[in-house]
């Protein structure tokens, strides 16, 4: 049964825009104004925002992936650390290509931001499944779990690293 909202919708155009709380339908043209040779950052995050805290939890995903990797390439390959630096010049050296990943962060968010998008209606299915797999009361506290496996992974990392070359 349909929703009483949904049934101006059904106009032959569409085959069922109830079904999904996605538009994949949607697009540009429909809309006066809208571009439709690229996606405007703006754009590209509103859209993801539309997939709630899937979406947000997709971007989150992405960027502790980005993070980890491009901090562990720096560290290891790209400028490797000289042997036992000490605690003090650990963490400055830590704190230091923490920056400049960072740096590198703001030239590939668009890009981030679209994987994400991609990956969203992946992670919503998955956040759902974790939910009940592990009986969290809602998917707000399977989110707030799985972001704390994200931050506990990067300051494990810190506290690791720093540790090893003190």
């Amino acid at each position: 049964m349909l929703a009483s909202s949904c049934l101006p919708l059904l106009h032959g155009r569409h085959p069922d825009p109830c079904a999904s709380t996605s538009p994949e339908w949607w697009t540009a043209t429909e809309h006066k104004g809208a571009s439709t040779s690229s996606f405007s950052p703006k754009q590209l995050m509103e859209k993801l925002r539309r997939y709630g805290i899937a979406g947000v939890l997709s971007y989150g995903l992405l960027n502790t992936v980005y993070y980890l990797i491009s901090f562990l390439s720096v560290w290891l390959y790209f400028a490797p650390a000289p042997g036992k630096l000490g605690y003090a010049a650990s963490v400055e050296r830590v704190l230091k290509i923490m920056a400049a990943v960072w740096a590198g962060s703001q030239v590939t968010k668009l890009l981030r931001a679209a994987g994400a998008l991609a990956l969203a209606p992946l992670v919503e299915k998955g956040l759902s499944w974790f939910t009940i797999k592990f009986k969290f009361d809602s998917q707000g506290k399977a989110f707030a779990a799985i972001a704390g496996v994200c931050f506990g992974l990067a300051f494990l990392l810190f506290i690791v690293l720093t540790l090893l070359w003190a």
